[in-house]
């Protein structure tokens, strides 16, 4: 008879194999936890690397044509220079869209801190940011208009939903082509307004629709006047959406244009 309180060999070879079903357990995590940290390590060195490449290339697009006009300038004539200066302001305004999302997408990183939602009014926002890309349309003779009711309002915060318009919108510029036209759109649903952002440009193939909004993919392709990019603008615009409880899609085929549609909570 073993004694009260002592541990039995049946007991004892239960706990071990309590012991080695936790091992195994905690070894799983590990490996599962540790395959993660090498994806975002990985991403993330290629996510950099992509950065540093599409940033480091205008600077020098713009260095080299500023130089050249700077030593030539008399000797070209008035459609020259104003050639030059649409280039040199096309490559700014890009780099000027890469930087901004890189700061919308560090801020977002701490997500419970800088998610701030209120009431916005989605006639007027709107409104501003066409106005704000207006000129950029303009280059490529693009009409830029919307149909947004005065009275639609959304909660979301407000700095993520300018940036994903100012994504859509420029991405929509981009692959519009001289004389194309752009609208925007909302419909009011029960508990979400859906937003559409249509164009008539070149479309986008149904294998390069697969590859977009994914982080291991950054695909882009150049615009109708090889404006460049790197595809980070349409995974801010779906980790923003998503963060506000929306979904984010596409209907595109290649020559017909491209239609992206986004949801946010209706204000109530």
């Amino acid at each position: 008879m073993p004694r009260t309180g002592a541990v039995t060999e049946k007991q004892l070879l239960l706990r071990l194999q309590e012991m080695e079903e936790i091992n195994a357990s905690l070894e799983l995590l590990v490996e599962q936890r540790t395959n993660k940290l090498v994806e975002i390590v990985s991403t993330n060195g290629k996510f950099l690397s992509i950065i540093a490449h599409d940033l480091r290339s205008p600077f020098s697009s713009i260095i080299g044509i500023l130089e050249l006009l700077k030593m030539s300038l008399k000797e070209f004539n008035k459609n020259e220079i104003e050639e030059y200066v649409d280039i040199v302001y096309n490559s700014a305004n890009n780099t000027l869209v890469l930087l901004d999302n890189l700061l919308v997408w560090a801020v977002s990183q701490n997500k419970e801190k800088n998610f701030k939602p209120v009431k916005i009014n989605l006639y007027e926002l709107l409104r501003e940011e066409i106005e704000n890309l207006k000129t950029l349309a303009s280059q490529k003779q693009i009409t830029l208009s919307h149909l947004i009711k005065p009275e639609v309002n959304v909660t979301a915060d407000l700095q993520m939903v300018k940036t994903i318009l100012r994504n859509l919108i420029s991405n929509a510029i981009k692959y519009t082509n001289v004389n194309g036209e752009i609208v925007i759109n909302a419909c009011e649903l029960k508990k979400f307004v859906e937003v559409t952002v249509k164009d008539n440009g070149i479309g986008i193939s149904d294998e390069n629709m697969r590859k977009l909004f994914k982080i291991d993919a950054f695909h882009s392709t150049p615009g109708t006047q090889d404006e460049k990019g790197t595809g980070l603008g349409l995974l801010l615009c779906k980790e923003f959406v998503e963060l506000h409880g929306g979904n984010i899609r596409i209907e595109s085929e290649a020559g017909k244009g491209s239609i992206f549609s986004f949801t946010l909570p209706h204000y109530i």
